[in-house]
């Protein structure tokens, strides 16, 4: 069964809908293009097919002489085969070279450009009309209730056909051309004038009042976009007279469809010309950044999208028009020859959208505890205590794999992630184990689908998900006996087994969502904004600090300690997190992470009530402790496949440092200096070191 025309203006009322590209195409051009390397000559190629595209149309329906079945209107034609041999005779070619794609736009632009070497050629008689434009004026202007003539007696010659009469100049197919015209004028003004209130408006304060310059500026932006708007309008009148025209008798019907075959041909062009101008835009700045002088092409392609929407708009108007009088379906006329009956373009898309994820992961992780700086170098001055705590864990070496299937929804990769008996982490570990997840649903007590649902939910307004496990099965923590009066290690005092189990959740918005061209500019990946849930339990002993220059908070020197106690620490943060890089496309690409989160969460510990009296009765407390945790990383990815190969394999090596620090203020001091009141932390307790994890970690990732 074929799809009808409904289908088709669905197709378009999509296109419509998206800012430079069909809503459907978004996944597939964000594929091909998105991460490409900016390469100078790419972008280049890429800006001239933009600006082609646009001299075509006019030329096209302008420009180029028209009779009823011109051979230059049947040579617009692409199917699946011609546009393969195209693509074979470019792709392997410079600037391509067999590692870039090759734009739709290209072939629609190269089978264009043949035709009009056709229109070109000499003809055996005058054309009937001097451009399509007026052969659609005369097609609009033919009364519909008029009856057909009668034909001559069989024996009469035929006349030559007469050339068609001018259309009448009230006739909004009259005006098409003036429409047309003013069209690409107002876009490319328009295109302009918006920059100029940008520049104009960089640096303000939000809410300050517009200077003259810039209120003069966006009345013009105002003005600019009345006049584009009365410009398409025009243009849907003339749309509306072609959908009533008659074309039930020659030369009518020929007229309707070349007039289809051209503006279709036309609008396909145009629209897998948008699909690829945004990455033009992005690469072209890219460029720039290394040549000054090239953001020029950037504001050209920027000019260009502009006009090329607004003449994609006509000419959907006019091919939808035309395609009743034609009796044509818009999807079987040729410009949506090639792979484009909307069942297989759907087919296309989804099979584009849906990939099989095979991941490998490596994993050295370690626990260590950086001790505080002493009063040598730092502010707190631990002279007094008699023990510490020392900690010996081996690390987790651990071998994981996962597979997962994933869809991608509009301007949403990876939205969906169904990993429900395809996820295995662990296929061998030793001193422990790490485990990942991602599942936002699990997390709240969702299961099954209803999970997987949540999920894809939370993805596509940009809340990310990931948990992380990581349980420490083999180690030791000795106690340490210390000089009081050096600060020394004076030997061990006792030893005991211990685990490890730290749990980590990080739930966060992608703000790069926001503003994705400028978080592209500045090669940033994900920048997370949320909240961070943290627990572990461990052997602590505790340290009592006050200040030793009371207001001052300089250095804070040794009270009292606690014996030794197992503790919980769990905490809740606001933070954030950002991956730099410049994705997953280019063959070897740098990348670094940086998180930073702070918050606080209850503690349960206590101090002995008489510090000479070991074993004796504790002072029992409740309190919350403020922490702080950072994360720092920095690797390398490295893309294995080559950038036109739907299977991808990437490797992605990088070593990563997490640090925790922790502790409880207990007092605040307050210093009166004239009418200044300063306040600094009387007394704290913290627990003598920062907690750390680090080690490497070796991703391999198969994408089919």
């Amino acid at each position: 069964m074929r799809p009808g025309p409904a289908l088709a203006g669905l197709f378009l009322a999509a296109a419509a809908a998206s800012a430079c590209v069909p809503a459907t195409y978004n996944v597939r051009a964000a594929r091909a293009f998105a991460n490409e390397d900016a390469r100078r000559a790419i972008v280049d190629d890429r800006a001239a097919d933009l600006e082609r595209a646009v001299w075509l149309a006019d030329e096209v329906l302008a420009n180029t002489p028209y009779s009823p079945g011109d051979a230059w209107v049947a040579a617009l034609r692409l199917d699946d085969d011609e546009g393969e041999r195209l693509r074979e005779r470019f792709e392997e070619a410079a600037p391509y070279d067999g590692e870039h794609e090759v734009p739709l736009a290209k072939l629609y632009r190269v089978k264009l450009d043949e035709a009009l070497a056709r229109a070109a050629a000499p003809r055996p008689a005058p054309p009937a009309f001097a451009r399509l434009f007026d052969a659609l004026a005369a097609l609009a202007a033919r009364d519909p209730t008029a009856p057909p003539p009668t034909a001559p007696p069989p024996t009469a010659p035929s006349p030559p056909p007469a050339p068609a009469a001018p259309p009448p100049a009230s006739s909004a197919a009259g005006r098409l051309p003036a429409a047309w015209q003013a069209l690409a004028g107002h876009a490319r003004a328009l295109a302009v004038e918006e920059r100029s209130v940008e520049r104009l408006s960089a640096g303000r304060p939000l809410g300050a009042p517009d200077t003259p310059e810039l209120a003069a500026a966006k009345g013009k932006v105002a003005a600019r976009r009345r006049a584009l708007a009365g410009a398409q309008r025009d243009i849907a009148g003339a749309a509306a007279e072609l959908r009533a025209a008659s074309a039930g008798q020659e030369p009518a019907a020929t007229i309707a469809r070349d007039a289809l075959r051209v503006t279709s041909f036309l609008l396909r062009m145009h629209t897998e010309a948008l699909a690829v101008a945004p990455y033009v835009v992005k690469q072209a700045r890219r460029v720039a950044r290394g040549e000054p002088g090239y953001g020029a092409t950037a504001a050209r392609a920027e000019a260009l999208s502009r006009v090329l929407e607004e003449q994609r708009e006509a000419l959907s108007a006019c091919a939808e028009a035309l395609a009743v009088p034609a009796r044509t379906p818009l999807e079987d006329t040729a410009g949506f020859e090639m792979q484009e009956s909307l069942l297989e373009q759907g087919r296309a898309i989804s099979i584009d959208a849906v990939h099989l994820q095979l991941k490998s992961d490596v994993e050295l992780l370690f626990f260590h505890q950086l001790a505080s700086p002493s009063s040598s170098g730092g502010i707190n001055d631990y002279r007094g205590r008699t023990r510490r705590l020392a900690y010996d864990v081996d690390p987790v070496f651990m071998v994981g794999g996962r597979a997962l299937l994933t869809y991608d929804f509009e301007h949403v990769r990876n939205a969906a992630r169904l990993n429900a008996g395809f996820k295995t982490d662990r296929l061998f570990s030793s001193g422990g184990d790490i485990a990942y997840d991602s599942s936002l649903g699990k997390l709240i007590g969702l299961n099954g689908f209803a999970s997987d649902v949540f999920d894809i939910g939370a993805d596509l307004v940009g809340i990310s998900t990931s948990l992380k496990i990581a349980r420490f099965t083999s180690g030791n923590v000795t106690e340490l006996a210390v000089d009081p009066a050096t600060g020394r290690d004076a030997g061990a005092v006792a030893s005991a087994p211990f685990q490890l189990l730290v749990r980590q959740v990080d739930v966060g918005f992608d703000v790069t969502k926001l503003f994705p061209e400028a978080a592209d500019d500045l090669y940033l990946e994900e920048l997370l904004v949320g909240f961070r849930y943290m627990d572990y339990k461990l052997p602590r002993i505790f340290y009592a600090l006050r200040e030793r220059e009371p207001g001052t908070g300089d250095v804070y020197v040794f009270e009292r300690q606690s014996p030794a106690q197992s503790v919980t620490s769990r905490f809740y943060q606001g933070g954030f997190s950002l991956r730099m890089g410049n994705g997953e496309w280019p063959r070897v690409a740098p990348f670094g992470d940086l998180g930073l989160y702070g918050g606080a969460g209850p503690v349960r510990y206590a101090f002995s009530a008489d510090p000479a009296v070991p074993g004796g009765p504790r002072e029992v407390d409740e309190a919350t402790m403020i922490a702080l945790s950072g994360n720092l990383s920095v690797g390398l990815r490295l893309r294995l496949t080559s950038y036109l190969s739907r299977l991808r394999l990437l490797t992605e090596l990088s070593y990563n440092v997490e640090a925790v620090g922790q502790g409880i203020v207990s007092s605040i001091h307050a210093t009166r200096r004239g009418d200044e009141t300063t306040y600094t932390v009387g007394r704290k307790i913290d627990i003598g070191g920062f907690d750390l994890f680090h080690g490497p970690r070796l991703l391999a990732v198969l994408v089919l």
